[in-house]
């Protein structure tokens, strides 16, 4: 391994050589701090579902928001390892709300999928990465039709190949990000924008009320939450990306904008697709992981299509990984 890739792997100690970095943390933290008081202060004005569902809310998030500012400043390692393991854990909840969890060579095909795809960018290969999507549909389609069980059949390989578009493919994304040299500050404006998004969402939509943006997915869901959303993505993306991508083909109010309005559409339509699936399933929430929030994939169903979104939007403005080493453990 090069010292290049060594550094960017596992050396935490260069945490902070992008100047933005810092600063992207402390806006990352600052709302735990302040939401506290907030919620006291707007207490006695919140009916006492809304209360309680705001503090389950702060709590959940004083426990994910450090855990992933850890992995991302710790190493790029522990961002693909940490991703892997959201992968393959929002992968289990699926499994066992959709019913797939009872074709047991079908998981182990998409879990073998994840693995090679976090592993491809693990060791920077993005060849392999993106021979594993048509590579898993083949192995899910050829060896279920081989079982000689043709009822059933198209569900399970649909569910299948969906379950690794989702958890292998598109989360994959976010581990390709952490190949760039300056990952730390870019995933920050990434998970940070998310973050942002979804309280907006919340806030605006409990705040103005109005229209449902898609009741019969889910009916909590507002215009003007996702309005209000978007405008707080694209003033966040405005004002970090600046900065972030200073010297890049990023560097751009309208491209920026762009890049904030892909995120939150992403965001929103990430949030109505699991939706879409736990209502098709019939559950309310698909785990009891994250208190005020279910699983796993309930708190993080926006990041599964933003990261797509985002890495390639990034790529093509600016360029994800483009002087660093590839195929680091496998070599090349």
């Amino acid at each position: 391994m090069s010292p290049v890739a060594r550094d960017r792997l596992l050396n935490p100690l260069v945490a902070f050589d992008h100047p933005a970095t810092l600063v992207l943390l402390a806006v990352a933290l600052a709302p735990l701090a302040v939401a506290p008081v907030v919620l006291r202060l707007a207490g006695p004005r919140l009916d006492p579902d809304t209360r309680r569902d705001a503090w389950r809310r702060y709590w959940a998030w004083l426990v994910i928001v450090p855990g992933m500012a850890a992995a991302v400043l710790l190493g790029a390692a522990w961002v693909v390892l940490g991703t892997a393991g959201l992968s393959l854990l929002a992968f289990r909840e699926y499994a066992r709300a959709t019913g797939l969890f009872r074709e047991m060579f079908v998981c182990y095909v998409v879990v073998a999928g994840v693995v090679v795809a976090h592993f491809a960018a693990l060791d920077n290969w993005y060849r392999l990465f993106v021979a594993t999507f048509p590579l898993a549909v083949a192995c899910v389609a050829g060896c279920a039709a081989a079982q000689d069980r043709p009822k059933g059949y198209v569900q399970r390989v649909a569910l299948g190949m969906l379950a690794f578009g989702l958890f292998g493919s598109c989360l994959g994304h976010l581990s390709f990000l952490a190949t760039d040299a300056d990952y730390r500050p870019r995933l920050a404006v990434v998970l940070i924008a998310v973050g942002f998004w979804d309280v907006a969402r919340y806030v605006v939509g409990k705040a103005v009320g109005g229209p449902k943006l898609a009741p019969h997915t889910n009916p909590d869901r507002t215009i003007s939450g996702a309005v209000g959303a978007a405008a707080v993505v694209v003033v966040v993306v405005l004002w970090a990306g600046w900065y972030v991508f200073a010297g890049t083909g990023l560097q751009s109010v309208g491209r920026l904008t762009l890049l904030g309005l892909l995120i939150a559409l992403a965001a929103q339509l990430g949030d109505l697709m699991l939706a879409a699936i736990k209502k098709d399933a019939g559950v309310a929430t698909l785990d009891v992981m994250i208190p005020g929030h279910g699983g796993l994939l309930d708190r993080f169903d926006s990041m599964i299509l933003v990261a797509p979104v985002a890495f390639h939007a990034i790529d093509f403005f600016a360029g994800v990984g483009t002087d660093q080493p590839v195929r680091v453990f496998t070599g090349g």
